[in-house]
């Protein structure tokens, strides 16, 4: 989920890079979540976690194949 910083009281930072989201600067967030990054971070780390997320599903379906 894309969001814009509004909150002025609250500091945001990106996980991965530990840079600073300024206010009115927009980051990503998975929902639910408090994990939050900068869009080149979220661009970069995106992909690496629909790959865990495919092997993952991958050895649930092995495991309930055999």
């Amino acid at each position: 989920m894309i969001t814009k910083n509004t909150d002025p009281y609250k500091m945001k930072r990106c996980v991965a890079c530990k840079k600073d989201i300024a206010l009115g600067e927009r980051y990503f967030a998975y929902p639910l979540s408090l994990q939050l990054m900068c869009l080149d971070c979220a661009e970069k780390e995106i992909p690496k976690t629909i790959e865990s997320l495919q092997k993952d599903l991958e050895k649930v379906r092995q495991a309930k194949a055999g």
